[in-house]
C-alpha cells in the first residue's frame, strides 16, 4: 500500500474496497433477545424531503430547504413462520429495544460481523402472510413491515486484513 501513497498507520478512514460483504449471511435480533432467521430482508432506505425555493431576483439559483417527514421510515423483513410461543413481531408492537441487523463474511458466525444496521423508535405496523398452496409444499412465510424512527449503519473493520 505504501507504494501508492497511503498511508498505513491510518486504518480509519482506509476504504479501497478491495473485500466487497456478500449479503446472505444476515441476522435480525429483536428486543436483544429473539435472533430471527429470514428469507430476506427488503431494501430500507432514509429519504429526506427538500423544497426548492427559487431565488427571487436571480434566476440561476435555487434554495433547498428541508421539510417535515411526511412518511415513516420503513424496513421489511421476510422471513420464515415458526411454531414459537411467542411471536416477536405481533401487529402493532412498538419495540422498546432497538432491532439490529448484523451482516457477517461467514455462515452462521455472527460473533465477528463486518456490518450493522441499528434501527430505533421500531413499530409493526403491517404484516402479510404468504401463500398456502396444497399443490406444493413450501414454507410458510410472512412479510413484516416495522416503521423506524432512526437507522445508524456500523462499519467494523476487519483489522485481519491490515
Amino acid at each position: 500500500m505504501a507504494e501508492r501513497g497511503l498511508d498505513k498507520s491510518n486504518i480509519v478512514v482506509l476504504n479501497e474496497g478491495l473485500n466487497p460483504l456478500v449479503n446472505f449471511n444476515f441476522l435480525l435480533r429483536v428486543e436483544a433477545v429473539f435472533d430471527l432467521p429470514c428469507k430476506s430482508v427488503k431494501a430500507f432506505t432514509r429519504e429526506l424531503e427538500y423544497e426548492h425555493i427559487q431565488e427571487g431576483g436571480l434566476n440561476d439559483y435555487v434554495h433547498l430547504r428541508r421539510k417535515p417527514i411526511t412518511k415513516p421510515f420503513v424496513l421489511e423483513v421476510e422471513r420464515y413462520v415458526g411454531v414459537d410461543y411467542v411471536d416477536p413481531l405481533p401487529l402493532g408492537a412498538d419495540l422498546v429495544l432497538p432491532v439490529m441487523l448484523f451482516v457477517s463474511r461467514r455462515q452462521n458466525d455472527f460473533l465477528s460481523v463486518r456490518r450493522s444496521y441499528v434501527f430505533t423508535g421500531c413499530t409493526v405496523v403491517k404484516k402479510v402472510y404468504g401463500e398456502l398452496a396444497a399443490e406444493q409444499s413450501g414454507l410458510l412465510t410472512d412479510t413484516i413491515t416495522l416503521a423506524y424512527r432512526e437507522m445508524v449503519c456500523l462499519d467494523i473493520p476487519d483489522v485481519r486484513s491490515f
